[in-house]
């Protein structure tokens, strides 16, 4: 989904102009998810990523459902200033919610000028399998368990998302060729808009930046030189 005509009224003085573009980010896992994008935060000093996490408090079965994402958005959007550019990402499953549920956090989502959806079939770990994994119909996986077990045989030791997003431009790549409806919000099965938040974060970046992202942030995190 792209910018609508909407915007944040609001007036910000010159000196509080900031030279970075944000990506908060409301998605439905406690850790999967969170842990994977925090990496970015050290993508480039052009953008600022912030997850969207409910402080103190694990996250239930049923505070995960699509609406209760959107209620946190919002209420992210009531404590932090933000600017037009900035952009807010609900990142969520089909798997355990009705479609009618989504289509209304989508609809909504259509609503703002910088809201947008990222929605992966059946889970989240369709995207993760695109890093390692080119074709997808090739996985007899078909539930969120299914794929969990299977994207931990993927890597040594299990998963790991420093592993992982060192193939980040194998799944963009391999996500988007695999997506069959690229003009539709909603994935069709074994299929992810996730991509779609990753480029949008990597039009800020310079190839300078990612190259060094890659080739020594990421092994420094890993080696836990650095705090995510």
């Amino acid at each position: 989904m792209g910018f609508k005509n909407r915007g944040y009224k609001r007036d910000i003085e010159d000196d509080l102009v900031r030279d970075y573009k944000l990506f908060a980010i409301a998605c439905e896992g406690s850790k999967t998810e969170p842990q994977y994008f925090n990496v970015f935060r050290h993508l480039s000093r052009r953008i600022k990523v912030d997850v969207i996490e409910e402080e103190g408090k694990e996250v239930s079965k049923t505070e995960s459902s699509p609406k209760w994402v959107l209620n946190r958005l919002t209420s992210y959007i009531e404590k932090y200033d933000l600017k037009d550019t900035d952009e807010l990402w609900v990142v969520i499953d089909i798997d355990k919610w009705k479609e009618e549920e989504i289509r209304k956090v989508a609809s909504h989502c259509n609503d703002y000028p910088n809201w947008n959806i990222a929605i992966s079939n059946p889970c989240f770990e369709v995207w993760l399998y695109f890093h390692k994994r080119k074709n997808i119909t090739n996985s007899s996986s078909v539930t969120c368990k299914n794929f969990k077990t299977e994207i931990s045989t993927f890597t040594k030791n299990g998963y790991n998302k420093y592993q992982y997003i060192l193939s980040l431009e194998d799944a963009i790549r391999n996500a988007k060729q695999a997506d069959s409806n690229k003009n539709h919000f909603l994935p069709k099965e074994k299929e992810t808009k996730v991509y779609l938040l990753i480029e949008a974060m990597l039009t800020i970046v310079k190839p300078d930046e990612l190259d060094r992202f890659f080739k020594e942030v990421i092994p420094r995190l890993a080696n836990g030189e650095a705090k995510i």
